[in-house]
């Protein structure tokens, strides 16, 4: 072959790859809507419908039921939204909330705007820089073409025309100047769940904001949160860890992983067949005693309990797992507790010894006795009520009846192996406490057939809060087709 030949084979090659990289960045890939999300964001959420109707089981007909409640006809609507791709929400720095998804068919996106303002939710569509623009219920901007759409608001007035802006020049923007290389991206990517968001603290609630600073949480420089929703069946989960990001955070978090040991389920055996709820943890006794004591509420409460029982004494004994159940939550209702109201508290812990109950026949005061039951059982003499407190087998107890539950708890023993482990494990009858309570007929909605609400820590800064409805039911399913 001549050189010639040789020249022109390599330059039809050249021109062959040349068209093959301008057709595919000419058509673009399945999720260049991405490149719309903003370099900078304080919070990023993906909603993964596809994965979300998988877990649900839902049927096509479940499904266009679904859709066909946006609407005042039960006409089959086609939103022209590709849901196969994950839609993502985000909050930009500028404080406007948005949501970007693919666009499965621009025709029938079209015909949806259209349709919402024939019913006068949203003003006519305009055509601007490759785009069609629409205002929705007058405050949040909807701009689309053939393969992405894009929302943000909310913005009225000359806010709403910077706004306009702002989405045109992220409608153009390339990957590389997209939010597709972010911090909170990066660490979406890594979660399966079908909704799930990362979030920085700074746009956080004051009072999480406090919760997150005790961790030594003060932005996003410090960590992130992470908070997933998933569904098993009949539990509906929701993840929330803290990211941490600085030496600082994971050094605080080790040191709470150092004080919550794990659960060694001891105190399972020793819980009422019935209650409304019941916690535990591991612990040693003084680092116990010193937690505390730091804070000023409880401090004063264990100076006024030490006039009567050496608590102080008793807390240091504790190593090992620590158990604290309520059995009936009916004086929450008031919310006055007195000390009468204490007798539907118990707890149980494990002790290292039991030198406290050497000196516990000379307990109390003039206005609180304490009677010696035997030689590791006593009675707290509180008024018209009396507590309990003594030692069986290295477990400590303190509550309404003398000696340890011999009862079972079948629901804290089903639950065993999650308990075991935990560093922290919390559950809740919800039918139960929401009657004893009051809070049922408060509600502005009504929560589907939930019997518990569990809360575990599996590590520091890792809480799983599980809703768990009858056995047999499909929770997804009951959530999304409730009337």
């Amino acid at each position: 072959m001549n050189k010639t030949r040789i020249f022109l084979l390599a330059a039809v090659c050249t021109a062959l790859t040349a068209g093959a990289v301008a057709f595919i960045a000419t058509r673009g890939s399945g999720d260049a809507y991405l490149n719309s999300l903003p370099k900078e964001v304080n919070a990023l959420a993906r909603l993964d419908s596809k994965e979300l109707i998988a877990e649900a089981d839902l049927s096509l007909r479940d499904v266009l039921k679904i859709l066909s409640r946006s609407q005042d006809s039960d006409d089959n609507v086609q939103l022209g939204i590709n849901m196969k791709q994950p839609v993502y929400g985000f909050v930009s720095t500028s404080g406007n909330f948005g949501l970007t998804a693919a666009v499965k068919s621009e025709k029938d996106l079209t015909a949806f705007c259209e349709s919402l303002n024939a019913q006068g939710q949203a003003s006519e569509l305009t055509s601007q820089r490759g785009y069609s623009w629409v205002v929705v219920q007058q405050q949040w901007l909807l701009a689309f073409d053939s393969k992405k759409a894009l929302a943000m608001g909310p913005a009225v007035g000359a806010a709403q025309d910077q706004l306009r802006a702002e989405m045109a020049q992220l409608l153009e923007q390339d990957k590389a100047d997209s939010g597709r290389e972010s911090e909170l991206f990066t660490a979406l990517k890594n979660r399966e769940e079908p909704l799930a968001a990362i979030v920085a603290p700074e746009i956080l609630p004051a009072n999480a904001k406090n919760t997150l600073r005790k961790l030594k949480v003060a932005s996003r420089a410090d960590a992130l949160l992470c908070l997933a929703l998933e569904a098993d069946d009949n539990e509906l989960e929701l993840e929330t860890q803290v990211l941490a990001q600085s030496d600082q955070v994971k050094e605080q978090l080790k040191s709470i992983n150092e004080f919550l040991r794990p659960i060694k389920g001891t105190m399972i055996e020793h819980a009422h067949a019935e209650n409304v709820a019941w916690m535990a943890m591991n612990v040693q006794g003084q680092e116990l005693l010193e937690t505390l004591r730091s804070n000023e509420s409880v401090r004063a409460a264990l100076l006024i309990m030490n006039f009567i029982i050496d608590l102080d004494r008793i807390i240091s004994s504790v190593d090992g797992d620590v158990a604290v159940e309520l059995t009936d939550a009916s004086s929450l209702k008031s919310g006055q507790v007195d000390a009468s109201q204490l007798k539907n508290l118990y707890v149980t812990a494990q002790v290292a010894n039991t030198d406290f109950l050497a000196g516990a026949a000379s307990w109390g005061n003039k206005l609180v006795g304490v009677q010696t039951l035997s030689e590791k059982d006593f009675a707290v003499n509180l008024g018209n009520a009396s507590m309990y407190f003594g030692v069986d087998d290295k477990i400590f107890y303190l509550g309404a009846q003398q000696g340890l539950p011999s009862e079972k708890n079948e629901y804290l023993r089903e639950e065993s192996r999650d308990i075991k482990g935990a560093r922290f494990f919390a559950t809740f009858a919800i039918p139960t406490l929401l009657e004893q309570t009051g809070i049922a007929s408060q509600l502005p909605f009504s929560l589907p057939s939930f019997e518990r609400l569990n809360l575990e820590m599996e590590d520091a800064g890792e809480f799983h809060l599980t809703l768990v409805a009858p056995k047999g039911t499909n929770i997804i399913q009951e959530i999304l087709l409730a009337e």
